[in-house]
């Protein structure tokens, strides 16, 4: 790791495989900008070594992730969700500092892959007669207040 965080090193690996469980359970860690630099590579490196899917992969993110619903949700949830071509899985963004000691934080969250709009258009449609049903709902309500 090329990145300090404190000055040991299994501190620091630790805290990046509790931070990398969490952020697998939960798809989403705010934390100290520091932090999040190193997290943000590391989850990189993790998910591009196990997206295979293949015996090894699952024996390193058994490995690596400390809670086996981690596991479990990095192959049945995350990995499907993701085409072959995508090697960036983690973004970081800047938020408000940390109350106490004002120091910089981060959020640390999964990137949504792109959905491919289907060609087909009968979803449009479908769509349009749900703004016309609450126009009339509306339409329906006002008169009410009228009355009134």
């Amino acid at each position: 790791m090329r990145r300090v965080l404190r000055s040991q090193s299994d501190f620091a690996s630790t805290t990046l495989r509790n931070q990398l469980t969490s952020l697998v359970l939960y798809e989403l860690v705010v934390t100290t900008a520091s932090k999040a630099k190193a997290l943000e590579s590391y989850a990189n490196h993790f998910f591009n070594v196990v997206k295979s899917a293949d015996l090894s992969a699952k024996k390193k993110a058994h490995q690596t992730l400390l809670d086996k619903n981690a596991v479990k949700k990095t192959f049945e949830d995350l990995l499907p969700r993701y085409t072959d071509g995508v090697t960036t899985f983690v973004r970081s963004l800047a938020t408000t500092p940390r109350v106490g000691d004002n120091a910089k934080r981060r959020v640390v969250m999964l990137i949504e892959p792109l959905k491919v709009a289907s060609k087909d258009r009968a979803a449009a449609p479908a769509k349009a007669e749900v703004k016309t049903e609450v126009k009339s709902k509306k339409a329906a309500k006002k008169p009410e207040a009228k009355k009134k």
